[in-house]
């Protein structure tokens, strides 16, 4: 592991919830909506199988912490769109490569398992929501 990326991991690791950082779910929720802009809280529970109000909890911390935007659809005022922020974008690219080395680290934890991983993960985003 690299020196900045093993002292970066140190520090937010106490730090994360002081300075409001994204933790692991919210990453997840960040490239899953950078990949799928003007996505959905009910489209991202339909399609990971959790509860809408779990979503939206972590919807609304990122919106809170300026990673998200958030704008009412025009034709159902209920239904929300949620878009990364310039904040977001830049978190994600500054940090790509930590990002990087904890998917590496759950690929060789996962050793032979990777490939039923990544089958199963394709399938799942090759899926209609």
């Amino acid at each position: 592991m690299d020196k900045e990326v093993k002292e970066f991991l140190d520090l937010t690791r106490g730090a994360k919830h002081k300075i409001n950082l994204p933790g692991s779910i919210e990453i997840f929720l960040l490239l899953e909506i950078k990949f799928k802009n003007n996505v959905t809280a009910s489209a991202i529970a339909s399609k990971y199988h959790v509860t809408i109000p779990a979503v939206m909890h972590k919807l609304d911390d990122l919106v809170s912490n300026d990673y998200l935007t958030k704008r009412t659809c025009d034709k159902d005022k209920r239904k929300k769109y949620y878009s990364l922020t310039p904040k977001a974008e830049l978190y994600l690219e500054e940090n790509r490569q930590i990002i990087d080395y904890k998917i590496n680290n759950l690929f060789s934890y996962l050793g032979p398992d990777k490939d039923e991983l990544i089958r199963i993960l394709k399938r799942i985003n090759e899926m209609e929501v």
